[in-house]
């Protein structure tokens, strides 16, 4: 009666071809199998004997396929799990710059000396280096005092974010992080080329939203809220004025200080004609800060371009190339800065340090990194 039993339990299991269709297999009846040990295979012979290696293969399969899928749910779920933790940003963010110490302004260069105050005034953190990183490597290594200031921290950056989180949800504190990180590798670039920390501001305003600060939000009264940081003030721990709300007003009043006190000999703005808008209210916005100089302090203005259609070309790194001007530059006079070997090197090196944004748009970063550099030095020919 046993064996009957369990003739009729393999019978169950061994449907025809069941060798060719292990998931037809019942793991029950291999581990009925195995109790009853030889006195099946003695009955039954060789026939019963690769029935019995297929059910054996059928159920490490099913073992091992189980597995993998339990594997696969926890490489998933382990960079996924600080999404769900609320107010806490993803440790991927910072990844490979935890140990980078954000950058604090300590007190304002030394300005007395001869020497030229140059004044670069930056969108976002990365720009600088875009368009006149070997610039400021040649700047510096003459003894010049180099002032950067950052506009936004960058921190609207939706594809960085991604990448870095894996997330598409939208998270304030990720985003803010990606801010935070981007101030770090601005420090990382910018020591590359010369730049100490207490040459470096940051302002903290809104990234994709200068425009609106210049247009709908002038007054302090309606300030504007970031649809990333969800923040309405410059809220990081190194923000220039952290009594400021986001408006034109403040944004101004800031830079305007930043002027009057340093004085520069020569500025670098953002290019009126930038297809970006927080470039283009960055000429709005230095523009209009400069103008509280007095007439006997009125700097050189060059003007630099970053965003434009089919602009740089190609986009790859041929640093032994020359960067020609946009193809049409309009009645702008367009001047060129060659670039020594050296600073080439550094330009580079400092594009690098910019992690976060090489990995979503390297070949459009490495495109700046020519023998020369190029930037407007006249406004437009008045009609």
């Amino acid at each position: 009666m046993r064996m009957i039993r369990l003739t009729r339990s393999f019978d169950q299991c061994f449907l025809p071809h069941a060798h060719l269709a292990g998931d037809n297999c019942n793991p029950r009846c291999y581990n009925t199998y195995v109790a009853r040990g030889n006195r099946f295979l003695l009955k039954y012979g060789k026939s019963a004997k690769a029935s019995t290696t297929a059910c054996r293969q059928s159920a490490c399969e099913l073992t091992k396929g189980s597995s993998r899928r339990r594997l696969a749910v926890l490489e998933l779920a382990i960079p996924l799990a600080p999404n769900l933790m609320p107010g806490v940003p993803h440790p991927f963010v910072h990844a490979f710059l935890w140990g980078v110490p954000l950058p604090v302004r300590t007190d304002w260069p030394d300005l007395e000396g001869e020497s030229e105050r140059i004044l670069i005034v930056a969108p976002h953190p990365d720009d600088e280096v875009l368009a006149v990183g070997g610039t400021i490597a040649h700047l510096t290594q003459e003894g010049h005092t180099v002032l950067v200031v950052f506009l936004t921290n960058g921190d609207a950056n939706r594809a960085a974010k991604r990448l870095r989180t894996m997330n598409p949800l939208h998270r304030a504190t990720d985003y803010r992080a990606l801010g935070y990180r981007r101030q770090k590798e601005a420090s990382l670039a910018l020591a590359l080329l010369g730049v100490p920390p207490a040459q470096m501001i940051f302002l903290g305003y809104p990234d994709q939203g200068l425009m609106s600060l210049w247009t709908n939000h002038w007054e302090r009264d309606n300030s504007y809220k970031s649809p990333y940081t969800k923040a309405s003030h410059p809220f990081y721990s190194n923000s220039y004025n952290p009594h400021a709300v986001y408006s034109g007003e403040d944004l101004l009043n800031d830079l305007a200080d930043i002027v009057c006190r340093f004085r520069p000999t020569v500025t670098y703005l953002p290019h009126q004609e930038d297809a970006h808008p927080d470039h283009q209210a960055g000429f709005l916005f230095g523009m209009a800060a400069l103008s509280f100089l007095e007439a006997v302090d009125n700097p050189d203005i060059r003007l630099y371009l970053v965003h434009s259609a089919g602009w740089p070309y190609p986009k790859q790194l041929l640093p032994a190339m020359v960067l020609d001007a946009p193809d049409d530059p309009g009645d702008w006079s367009w001047q060129s800065f060659d670039l020594s070997e050296e600073a080439v090197k550094k330009k580079l090196s400092a594009v690098r340090a910019y992690s976060s944004q090489r990995w979503t748009s390297g070949r459009f970063l490495a495109g700046f990194v020519r023998s020369n550099e190029m930037y407007a030095v006249t406004l437009p020919i008045a009609q």
